[in-house]
């Protein structure tokens, strides 16, 4: 990994404690330390130390900034963090070769060796950290902490943050590891929205009217207009999620005198608790239209072959984007025509296991990723290697062979899947999302003259609990759809036709009659 952490990916909303921020960045204790030396708010002053995730991240933002600084007298850069750092003057020495002389010394966070090119103004400042009764930092008025000021600073760009309640948050993140990790992040979003509403204010002290702040707050985005305006669907599960928070939060021990009916006060009016009116289904190829779409995709080269197998198994399986890219050799198995989904190394919705028969499709579809599967193995791919490798994997083979390399893992996103279904639809109006074979899968149980035995199998075949699920959430038919099975269902038999006039009153005198006028 990189040092200079670009590819760490902190989530805002979280808290983080020393040793969560060693395991995520992959470093000492003693580099965290160096952090905080060098700026790194915690969020309180209390033990252990706890970071919220916006600030550790933008003081790397700021570190990385730093690079295309002049340096300080006593400065040093390092490339290996790209960070200007300064060293422990102790252990600096002065180096002389090729004509040169330079000061070398070691990175205080990364540990990769440092140097520069000698000068008087840094010769003294190392000479005055050497004498023992000066300490470190005396020598430099300007070593200070890097300007990220978060969470403290008025009147800057960077919007306040409240840190007062992190410590009983990152509580509550022990408790949610029962989660999803997007699940989590949810809820967090919405605890943040509740403290931004509230105000620089602890949980302990929330009133009845602090909570109907909230309420009021969600409610007004849901009518707003411009960048305000959220779905009636996120008000509701914002709600949803303080309510769970708040529940949590009266249960824990120093919280017991907090109104009980807190969670109450989330309520929403019966006109935003109600479903929302059905919309228009959503845009999806027939079992058809994906066939010839898969027949026309490119297969020159691998990345082009591994996007045809790519979108061939997302209908064979009915799998989200994210459960595709996670895939393993391991996971298929050919021979019984079926996808094994182990929670423990596929990303699975809800982390469930679950065993896939591949739906009956055209052959084309199995074609594809039996060939893939076939040019995996042939590379030396095998067991828990990933089935859909990344780019770089595939462009530079020595990368595959089976020597002296560990486990091949799958890739981090789902950008892949997107890609692929991208070519698919390359020359078509319509672009269909790697969602949309769900969606055709469903509509094909309606195709098919199934009995209610097996349209129940099909449903949990999909990983769908019940039955409703699949008609309620997929499968919907487009407008046009509708409109003209209507139009034909109206044309059979006796059908409906325009009434002539003789035939309207006779009608209406059939009415009256029967009523008694």
């Amino acid at each position: 990994m990189t040092r200079s952490y670009r590819k760490v990916r902190v989530k805002k909303d979280r808290v983080y404690s020393v040793d969560e921020l060693m395991e995520l960045f992959s470093v000492t204790r003693n580099t965290v330390s160096n952090w905080r030396a060098h700026g790194l708010k915690a969020s309180d002053d209390q033990r252990p130390l706890l970071f919220r995730g916006d600030v550790v991240a933008r003081f790397h933002v700021e570190r990385r900034a730093q690079s295309s600084q002049i340096l300080e007298p006593g400065q040093f850069k390092c490339f290996g963090c790209k960070s200007a750092v300064f060293p422990d003057a102790r252990c600096i020495i002065q180096f002389t070769g090729n004509g040169s002389a330079r000061f070398e010394g070691e990175c205080p966070d990364c540990g990769k060796r440092i140097s520069k090119l000698w000068n008087e103004t840094d010769r003294d400042i190392f000479d005055g950290c050497r004498n023992p009764i000066i300490t470190q930092r005396s020598p430099h008025e300007r070593m200070v902490a890097v300007p990220s000021g978060i969470g403290i600073s008025e009147g800057s760009e960077v919007p306040k943050l409240i840190l007062t309640n992190d410590r009983l948050i990152h509580d509550w993140m022990v408790n949610a590891g029962r989660y999803a990790e997007k699940t989590i992040d949810k809820h967090l979003a919405s605890i943040r929205f509740c403290e931004k509403v509230v105000g620089d204010k602890p949980f302990g002290s929330y009133t009845k009217k602090d909570v109907a702040r909230v309420r009021d707050a969600l409610k007004s985005r849901q009518s707003s207009a411009g960048d305000e305006l959220v779905s009636q669907s996120y008000v509701r599960h914002r709600a949803s999620e303080l309510r769970t928070f708040f529940q949590w939060l009266l249960k824990q021990k120093g919280y017991g005198r907090l109104p009980k009916d807190l969670p109450e006060y989330l309520e929403l009016p019966r006109a935003l608790r109600s479903p929302p009116l059905p919309k228009s289904g959503r845009a999806y190829p027939s079992i058809e239209d994906a066939e010839e779409m898969l027949e026309a995709m490119p297969k020159t080269t691998v990345l082009d072959r591994r996007a045809r197998a790519i979108f061939a198994i997302a209908f064979l399986g009915a799998l989200r984007s994210d459960t595709v890219v996670s895939l393993r050799l391991q996971s298929l198995d050919v021979v019984g025509r079926r996808i094994i989904q182990d929670a423990s190394v596929v990303r699975a919705k809800n982390g469930k296991n679950e065993i896939v028969a591949w739906f009956p499709l055209p052959p084309v579809f199995g074609v594809a990723v039996v060939d893939w599967l076939t040019e995996m193995t042939d590379r030396g791919l095998s067991g828990k290697d990933a089935l859909f490798p990344g780019k770089t994997n595939l462009e530079l083979p020595w990368k595959l062979t089976p020597v002296d390399r560990g486990v091949i893992e799958p890739m981090t996103t789902a950008h892949a899947v997107s890609q692929a279904f991208s070519t698919a639809c390359q020359g078509r109006e319509v672009r269909y999302t790697p969602h949309s074979a769900k969606h055709t899968i469903a509509a094909e149980r309606d195709r098919r003259p199934l009995t209610h035995e097996e349209r129940k199998a099909w449903s949990e075949n999909m990983g769908h609990e019940t039955e409703k699920i699949t008609e309620a959430h997929y499968g919907k038919l487009p407008t046009e759809r509708r409109m003209e099975l209507i139009h034909h269902a109206c044309s059979k038999g006796r059908g409906l036709r325009q009434l002539t006039g003789d035939e309207k009153i006779a009608l209406v005198d059939e009415i009256a009659s029967q009523l008694g006028l």
